[in-house]
């Protein structure tokens, strides 16, 4: 059906392989959908990439998990066909998650701008030595920086990298966005959320030549001293199909171990 589309992670012979069964079968049956809807064969990684690709065509996302964790997939290989065959006769849910803005000014000019699932991350690369960052937000200026870094992140990405850095676990359904510093070089700096319809800035102020900005641990752009990263909630969520019962926290102890000893 040309109004189901499955995406396979082409890393992953498995995926690869097993994409090409799934559009066999879909095309044996006779489907009626309302809209486009994305199968995704992959992990989270591919989940994330293909977020930013659909979101803005507002196409709807079933993941498939083929790696590791697959925190945003929907099912697995062993309960794909069950999965897909109550899509098709709509009997699923869509979870909304909202995804980021990201602009790069330099001179006062927009030269680059990215979307994100999971964070927005302002890093030292390849030197270790910690970067100085003015955060401003709603064109008030909060703090002056020193760290390792500054992660700028989603709901869904607070079990990200945030979460590595001592960020806070916030469920995907709240409307906020999460400040959490990498190593900062004072005890008083610490993460913060704040409501998704602000709007922050961060200027860089170190003057090296080894300061990155990654968009979701996928895409990596060079800055340079004086260019200000502009991020705010991006108008369109992604959306995200769920069959079943959808838990959140239950994922969180399956997922991630959490509350286990």
């Amino acid at each position: 059906m040309e109004n189901i589309f499955v995406i396979a992670n082409k890393e992953k012979p498995k995926a690869v392989e097993f994409s090409k069964k799934i559009s066999i079968w879909l095309k044996k049956q006779k489907i009626k959908t309302d809209g486009k809807i994305a199968l995704i064969l992959g992990g989270d990684g591919m989940m994330i990439k293909s977020a930013r690709e659909l979101a803005p065509k507002n196409i709807p996302l079933f993941g498939i998990n083929l790696g590791k964790l697959g925190f945003l997939a929907g099912t697995d290989l062993k309960n794909v066909f069950t999965s897909i065959k109550k899509i098709i006769k709509g009997r699923y849910k869509i979870d909304e998650r909202s995804m980021l803005k990201i602009e790069i000014l330099r001179n006062k000019k927009i030269i680059n701008n990215f979307i994100a699932l999971n964070d927005a991350v302002i890093k030292n690369g390849r030197v270790a030595r910690v970067i100085n960052l003015n955060l401003n937000i709603n064109n008030k200026q909060v703090t002056e920086i020193t760290a390792d870094g500054l992660i700028i992140a989603t709901p869904t990405g607070s079990t990200a990298y945030s979460l590595a850095a001592n960020g806070p676990i916030v469920h995907p359904k709240t409307q906020n966005i999460i400040i959490t510093p990498i190593a900062p070089h004072t005890l008083s700096q610490r993460p913060v959320i704040i409501p998704d319809d602000f709007i922050i800035d961060v200027r860089v102020n170190s003057n090296h030549t080894d300061v990155i900005l990654s968009i979701d641990g996928q895409i990596d752009m060079t800055l340079s001293v004086g260019d200000i990263v502009k991020i705010q909630k991006h108008k369109t969520p992604i959306k995200l199909i769920t069959v079943g019962k959808n838990d959140y926290f239950e994922v969180l102890r399956k997922k991630l171990n959490w509350g286990n000893r």
